[in-house]
């Protein structure tokens, strides 16, 4: 790539991240997750209400409760600049509660993956930021969470997704490296609780379009299929569900099975990044952008040290 097209790009990406920030919002179909598999299937969302300007929620998981469905996601808040994993509830009223929060740490944390495993309801949300992928107990469901093992040290993983296929726990997660966000790493383990080994082919697979994981696996007429980001046009622009052909300790296959477009008809018509099964409905998110005022200055930072950085880069190749 050329300087002044290396130039322009990143005078692009500075300006978004000035004036048109994210915002993710939460919507539930009342639908099983398989429906997204049908050729050209749109089926309808019901939108949260939306949020605070300097807030949004996205990445959502559900469990259900007699007849409460209970949301768990993250809350994204701009002026810290960091998110936390909130819960809502939602019941036969039909709209959601004011959302509490569920789990708070130091770091960011997002994607609260939800696992239900011998009468008890697991957590593994993405903790990049202390380089570990940690599993969290509900002690009383759904506010108070206590860590309860780590599964993955050392490693900055991305939305890790964890799910029992064939005789083993599977752990699956993308890593921050700064983007594309290209690379799938795999673990596999005979109990939850491990010892967790790496898959023999890490990184298993790399591709931008299909490869960071974005909501829950599920079967389907005998076959296992995975959400995964599409972030070769932008972050979360759409979802692939991939049909995984192989998976063993030592091999890794899967091909694309459907695509799910953002709903550019809807008030979040400019990407989606998780979807999620819970019993015969799905919930996922939508994305717009807006400009937020709070979001400037750790904005402006932020442009600031990545300016820093490029220039940097720029000498190191000029001198290289």
């Amino acid at each position: 790539m050329n300087a002044k097209r290396s130039a322009r790009q990143f005078l692009s990406r500075a300006y978004y991240g000035l004036f048109r920030q994210e915002a993710w919002n939460i919507g539930i179909v009342h639908e099983p997750i398989r429906v997204f598999l049908e050729s050209n299937a749109r089926p309808t969302v019901h939108w949260f209400p939306p949020t605070k300007r300097e807030k949004y929620f996205g990445d959502p998981f559900a469990v259900i409760r007699k007849e409460t469905v209970y949301i768990f996601c993250e809350e994204f808040d701009y002026r810290p600049y960091r998110g936390r994993i909130a819960c809502f509830e939602f019941d036969s009223r039909r709209y959601p509660s004011i959302p509490k929060l569920a789990i708070e740490l130091p770091v960011h944390m997002s994607y609260p993956y939800l696992i239900e495993h011998e009468g008890e309801t697991y957590c593994v949300p993405e903790t990049y930021q202390a380089r570990e992928v940690a599993l969290y107990k509900a002690e009383q469901f759904p506010l108070k969470w206590k860590k309860t093992a780590t599964l993955v040290e050392n490693f900055a993983g991305l939305d890790p997704t964890v799910f029992q296929y064939d005789g083993y726990w599977w752990l699956v997660c993308a890593v921050e490296d700064g983007g594309p966000w290209d690379k799938l790493f795999i673990w596999y383990a005979s109990d939850l609780f491990g010892p967790w080994r790496p898959h023999q082919a890490n990184p298993a697979k790399r591709d931008v379009r299909s490869s960071r994981p974005a909501g829950t696996p599920f079967v389907h007429d005998g076959s296992l299929y995975r959400p995964a980001q599409d972030c070769s046009r932008t972050y979360g622009g759409r979802i692939v569900i991939n049909r995984i052909l192989k998976l063993t300790p030592s091999q890794f296959e899967e091909e694309q099975a459907a695509v799910i477009e953002p709903y550019s008809d809807g008030p979040y018509p400019n990407g989606v990044h998780t979807i999620s099964a819970v019993g015969e409905m799905t919930v996922l998110d939508g994305k717009c952008f807006r400009f937020v005022p709070s979001a400037f200055k750790p904005s402006l930072d932020k442009g600031l040290k990545e300016f820093g950085n490029w220039i940097k880069s720029r000498r190191n190749i000029v001198t290289g």
